[in-house]
């Protein structure tokens, strides 16, 4: 096993975890504005928090391709792969009821397993790298549209605001605690 991958995808655990900390803040530091949407959690909702999972996940397989110098084809779909094994374990574990620093750890350290063991199997992945590619270009899609277009599902849902999505500018933060304090 290549020693520098091991450790690169140990230490990528460590940035996906700094990197979700810090998105989970990046919609307030940034003042509600359009950096903070694209690139921080909105809300409390299943996919918010998913969604500062993820993108330091694909930034961290970027800087990992980057710096190794592997087999491109084989890598991007190794990494694809598992970005896509790291959503459906937290949104799993998350829809089962987990919480949320359970979940995270083990979706991150499911993905990194799995980005591991299919790297490095004798397994044939090269032809699906113009699939994988097509997954990635959904994956952006996905991820741009769906915090301000959210579905109104359970993923989506804000359980602290009763909302879905992008909060509006008028909401008042301190109504919500005192009902939350003093339901009717």
């Amino acid at each position: 096993m290549n020693r520098k991958l091991l450790f690169l995808e140990i230490a990528g655990c460590a940035f996906v975890a700094c990197g979700s900390l810090f998105m989970r803040q990046l919609y307030t530091l940034c003042g509600g504005e359009l950096p903070g949407i694209l690139f921080g959690a909105v809300n409390g909702s299943i996919w918010e928090a998913c969604k500062t999972l993820l993108l330091p996940y694909l930034l961290w397989a970027v800087l990992e391709t980057l710096s190794l110098r592997l087999r491109v084809h084989r890598f991007t779909v190794v990494k694809t792969l598992a970005l896509y094994t790291l959503g459906f374990v937290y949104l799993s574990l998350r829809v089962a009821g987990c919480a949320d620093l359970f979940a995270s750890a083990i979706a991150v350290a499911a993905a990194t397993l799995w980005s591991l063991f299919l790297y490095h199997a004798g397994v044939p992945l090269r032809w699906l790298f113009a699939p994988s590619l097509v997954l990635l270009f959904l994956f952006v899609a996905l991820y741009c549209s769906l915090t301000p277009f959210p579905p109104h599902t359970a993923l989506f849902f804000d359980k602290a605001t009763g909302m879905y999505g992008i909060l509006p500018r008028s909401y008042d933060y301190g109504a919500a605690a005192l009902d939350a304090w003093f339901p009717q």
